[in-house]
């Protein structure tokens, strides 16, 4: 859409078939890309879409980022990794490497627009650009249809909570706070990405036509006055913030009025689960409370729009500035010279027309002479320095547990096939405590799903050996208590 406003003008004509489909078609294409649902047609659709799912959860759903907020990349990695590892929906291809397959992941959903990529110096990002995660909420709403409780219609965030602390309202009023809190922080967020797209788009076209109507049109009407300055208003619901922020900790903090808004929550939406109720109350909570990045936020989009002003006047006092058909005039002014006496006031004091030669032609720029670099002191170390340093690397090796210190402490308590259990370890040192806490991690790995162990590397730390949790029993000892586990030695 943004394309089309600002060429217009110089749009092909169209025929009357053309037009009919325009009119009677939703531009559903003028926003999204034909590659996204490239993804969702695959044959491996579910397997994509459960990821995707997943990710947009942790990184970007309501108790996390807002859309178009950047995340680093080997954060979205190790998200992608944490669901394979736990709920892989493929059945093949498990012999890869687990962060093989999740970077292959996600250059899948960057390469189909699911996900945008973009560089900060040497640090790489990843975001979901707002319309994308518009498109995959009204997606989700689609495939699961839960119920809206509006149970007032007061649109103000500061007198829901208000009506929710006095005990005029309930939990449906809170919720309502909350989603419109969630709505306030994605508004100020989506503003400044929208800028910053605009912008890019707009530097794009040389024509000063283009570039004014679409600063005007597209920039100045539909974000700066429609979105930015809506936030600078006395009556926008952003002035209570504080006040949003105070009576939310109230609410949280009263035993009586956040017992009933649990249990407004285990009866209206988690059909009668208590944990599931207190999790979607917290959830909301935090929206509520991220109210205190507004200013964060705020400054952000202040910063986008002072540079894409300053942008914008750049580019008119060059095209005031610049002299037009440059070519032209200095063409006709070295015509002009033929005419001209080499004496004549007008020309250098070169003779024989030498004025439009090369010789008379600034010599060229000498390239700046490279900095002298200056030599590093360079001192031995003291003997306290080669001490601590050696004790360094003495504690990170004591903690380090690698299959063979794992193997060594296995044989000190099983020597021959058989079993022994974790009350009967003993920890001696720093490295045994850890192979002990690694045991431990291993045993509870034992319930996952066979074709998950295949690829756990913990798991494949141990050869003929089994880690697994006895029940109803417990181990104490002197560092841990938890529950206890035997360790099987098979026979070869």
């Amino acid at each position: 859409m943004l394309l089309l406003a600002l060429c217009y003008g110089r749009q092909p004509a169209r025929t009357e078939s053309t037009k009919r489909l325009e009119t009677a078609a939703a531009p559903l294409f003028d926003r999204l890309t034909p590659e996204l649902f490239s993804l969702l047609g695959s044959p491996n659709a579910r397997h994509y879409w459960a990821v995707l799912d997943s990710l947009m959860d942790e990184m970007w759903g309501d108790h996390a980022m807002s859309p178009g907020e950047d995340a680093a990349k080997p954060r979205v990695v190790r998200a992608i990794e944490a669901f394979l590892a736990a709920h892989d929906p493929w059945d093949e291809d498990r012999d890869s490497p687990i962060t093989v397959r999740a970077h292959g992941i996600l250059n899948r959903l960057i390469g189909t627009g699911w996900l945008s990529a973009s560089k900060v110096g040497a640090v790489e990002k990843i975001t979901v650009r707002p319309v994308v995660a518009q498109f995959y909420s009204v997606l989700c709403e689609f495939a699961v249809q839960e119920p809206e409780f509006l149970g007032s219609k007061v649109r103000s965030i500061f007198l829901n909570l208000r009506a929710v602390e006095t005990g005029e309202a309930g939990g449906d009023q809170y919720a309502e706070a909350a989603k419109q809190a969630k709505h306030c922080m994605a508004h100020i967020v989506n503003t400044g990405v929208r800028v910053q797209d605009l912008m890019a788009a707009l530097v794009k076209h040389t024509s000063a036509r283009e570039f004014v109507r679409g600063f005007f049109e597209d920039y100045v009407e539909k974000v700066f006055i429609a979105d930015y300055s809506e936030l600078r208003t006395k009556d926008h619901p952003l002035q209570h913030r504080a006040a949003i922020v105070q009576l939310t900790l109230q609410l949280q903090h009263h035993e009586s009025r956040r017992e009933e808004l649990i249990g407004w929550y285990q009866a209206k939406i988690t059909g009668g689960n208590r944990e599931k109720a207190e999790i979607r109350f917290e959830r909301d909570t935090q929206m509520l409370l991220r109210l205190r990045e507004v200013d964060i936020q705020l400054r952000r989009v202040d910063e986008l729009i002072r540079d894409a002003n300053h942008r914008a006047m750049v580019f008119f006092d060059y095209q005031l500035r610049a002299p037009k058909q440059l070519d032209k005039l200095i063409s006709k002014a070295l015509a002009a010279t033929s005419h001209l006496p080499d004496d004549h006031i007008a020309l250098p004091a070169v003779p024989l027309e030498r004025h439009a030669s090369e010789w008379s032609l600034a010599k060229p720029r000498q390239a700046p002479r490279p900095p002298m670099e200056t030599s590093v002191d360079v001192r031995p170390p003291t003997d306290r320095e080669i001490a601590m340093e050696m004790l360094r690397r003495q504690m990170t090796e004591n903690r380090m547990v690698r299959p063979a210190n794992l193997d060594n402490y296995i044989a000190r308590h099983l020597k021959e096939p058989g079993s022994v259990t974790s009350d009967d370890l003993v920890i001696e040192s720093i490295n045994d405590l850890c192979c002990y806490q690694r045991l431990l991690l291993i045993a509870s790995r034992g319930n996952a799903p066979a074709s998950m162990r295949r690829s756990d590397p913990q798991l494949l730390m141990l050869r003929k050996v089994r880690v697994e949790f006895e029940p109803e029993a417990m181990t104490h000892n002197g560092y841990l208590a938890h529950q206890r586990f035997i360790i099987t030695r098979e026979a070869s």
